[in-house]
């Protein structure tokens, strides 16, 4: 009886690539999406901090810790998606860090927490929907999961 924690073949009654992985299985390219993406985002803060912090407003500091978490959840993401068997469990613990996430911008900018300018409320905004789109697609994938056997 599968719970949903067994792990899910990537491209199971599909062709496998190197090393026996299917990079092309649909749940594994949506998660390889969204670990480059954050990957990319993150490395963009990191190096433009103090511009960003400034034409945003949040400051340097800000922008310099949202840039390591999201290299790190990049990496973190990255590695959910890099062995031929996903695990279910984990593509919901992502979907879930992208709720949180959305939830926690959303939060941030009801409560005037941080002191944005009016790019960086616009920017906060357009970067809710492909964190909310990755989420919803991540939580679909993972709740798909058949008999234990595909994902997607």
């Amino acid at each position: 009886m599968s719970h949903g924690s067994s792990p899910v073949a990537a491209g199971e009654g599909e062709r496998a690539g190197r090393n026996g992985r299917d990079a092309g299985h649909p749940v594994r390219r949506l998660l390889a999406l969204d670990a480059a993406g954050m990957a990319v985002v993150g490395l963009v803060y990191l190096a433009a901090a103090a511009p960003l912090g400034r034409a945003l407003g949040p400051g340097t500091a800000v922008v310099s810790a949202v840039g390591a978490g999201m290299l790190a959840g990049g990496g973190a993401v990255g590695l959910v998606a890099r062995p031929p068997y996903v695990r279910p469990g984990a593509v919901r613990a992502v979907a879930a860090c992208g709720f949180g996430r959305l939830a926690l911008s959303l939060a941030v900018l009801a409560s005037g927490l941080l002191d944005l300018t009016a790019r960086g409320r616009a920017w906060t905004v357009v970067q809710t929907v492909p964190v909310g789109v990755l989420a919803v697609l991540q939580a679909r994938a993972a709740a798909t999961v058949s008999g234990g056997r595909s994902l997607g």
